[in-house]
């Protein structure tokens, strides 16, 4: 009879402590940061945001996920998570449901945060032994390149798509001459191209990729201008110079496409939570910077500078405080 009473008290006084405990769970909010690909630059600023944001709001965990630009949108836009880095071309699309996200259709949940500043994109890069002398060779001569470039569902993938499509030079053609087209991460690629598994990247320079192409001694096969001009009127990328010595490959200023790296968050997302994020880029920006050589140039002051959809009104309300906005 004892032993009987025991055991309920002891279920009862178990039962009370998971109740408890996922009463606790149940009031914590968690808010995913979708980011970027292991290694890149995108999750690396996110692991640091999210440890920025501890303790900012009260019940809320922030956490980092790998994804990619065009993915994070739909991510957002579906729920799957808070917040996601993105570019301002692709938050464009997405509010209008076009290009690259014609199929998807519009994604109205989807809301700005905050301009992170521009990234250079579709650099190509190949080995010092391989054939070609400019990106037009790989068509004037049917190149079996092995290539490799970002994750799909990446902005630097659909990039580098566009890049080639410019030259007129899809990926089923690299693939139907012999060639290859592999969607790796960053670690991955460098891997690949340090054991002699791949002839080129093309997409943007982050940690693996600079130091296998200085390990390798890789060269830079330059955008034609005319067709930048041509990416730029009809996707709406930026141009920019790189300067001479700005990575170990350049020799000479040399021109390229860009894109506005930013950050969305869902337009649900309760305003403290959107406040928090604004504050904590805008108070560490110098931390921000350090994370990598793609946010350099942070300018809190230049948070409100994109056009691709409307500001979150938390973050907004924010920025106007402080000035940034009007």
């Amino acid at each position: 009879m004892r032993k009987a009473f025991t055991a309920a008290l002891l279920g009862g006084l178990v039962s009370a402590l998971a109740l408890a405990s996922a009463s606790i769970h149940a009031q914590t909010k968690f808010v995913t940061i979708a980011s970027g690909p292991v290694g890149g630059a995108w999750y690396m600023l996110g692991g640091s945001l999210a440890n920025m944001l501890t303790g900012s709001v009260s019940d809320t965990k922030f956490a980092v996920t790998t994804g990619g630009a065009l993915g994070n949108i739909t991510m957002v836009q579906e729920g799957k998570a808070e917040v996601g880095f993105t570019m301002d071309n692709l938050l464009h699309e997405a509010q209008q449901g076009i290009g690259a996200f014609a199929a998807k259709g519009k994604h109205p949940q989807v809301q700005g945060l905050a301009l992170l500043g521009e990234i250079h994109m579709s650099l190509f890069l190949v080995l010092p032994d391989s054939p070609l002398k400019s990106i037009d060779d790989i068509k004037a001569n049917r190149v079996p390149v092995r290539l490799l470039t970002a994750p799909k569902a990446s902005s630097p993938s659909a990039a580098a798509e566009r890049m080639l499509g410019a030259y007129g030079i899809t990926f089923a053609d690299i693939e139907s001459w012999g060639g290859r087209v592999n969607f790796v991460s960053y670690a991955e690629a460098g891997s690949l191209i340090r054991d002699g598994h791949a002839d080129a990247w093309v997409g943007p320079m982050t940690p693996p990729i600079v130091e296998v192409s200085t390990r390798k001694n890789m060269r830079h096969l330059p955008i034609r201008p005319a067709l930048l001009e041509t990416l730029k009127a009809k996707y709406k990328y930026g141009v920019a110079v790189i300067p001479k010595g700005y990575y170990p490959f350049v020799a000479a200023d040399t021109p390229t496409m860009t894109e506005p790296m930013m950050l969305v968050v869902r337009k649900d997302a309760p305003d403290n939570v959107a406040q928090a994020i604004a504050k904590a880029l805008s108070t560490n920006a110098d931390t921000v910077r350090k994370v990598h050589r793609f946010f350099e140039d942070f300018d809190p002051a230049k948070s409100c500078d994109f056009s691709g959809g409307p500001m979150h009104p938390g973050a907004l309300k924010y920025f106007k405080e402080q000035g940034i906005c009007k």
